[in-house]
């Protein structure tokens, strides 16, 4: 490469907008997915304590909850690792 060449490479290189890489837009919709499916359990878990009247335990509505806790936290922990850029609340 010569250093006109070098030179244009280097101008285009500066003029590329912030996009996450591959690996961090995954990481990211893998978090959203998991946040969704937490979200939706819970609602789940919850409507079935508000209507069971003491009668039902949930337990099958509480392991999924638990179930797609573990994806979540998961994802957490790929999207903390492939989005080192992206600002953090304290654990």
């Amino acid at each position: 490469m010569g250093p006109r060449s070098l030179a244009v490479a280097l101008v285009a290189l500066t003029m590329t907008p912030d996009v996450p890489p591959a690996d961090c837009r995954s990481a990211a919709a893998s978090y959203a997915a998991a946040l969704a499916a937490v979200t939706e359990a819970l609602r789940t878990y919850e409507a079935c304590t508000a209507t069971s009247l003491g009668r039902n335990q949930c337990a099958a509505e509480f392991d999924e909850l638990d179930g797609v806790h573990l994806d979540y936290e998961d994802a957490v922990a790929e999207y903390y690792r492939a989005c080192p850029l992206t600002p953090r609340e304290p654990r």
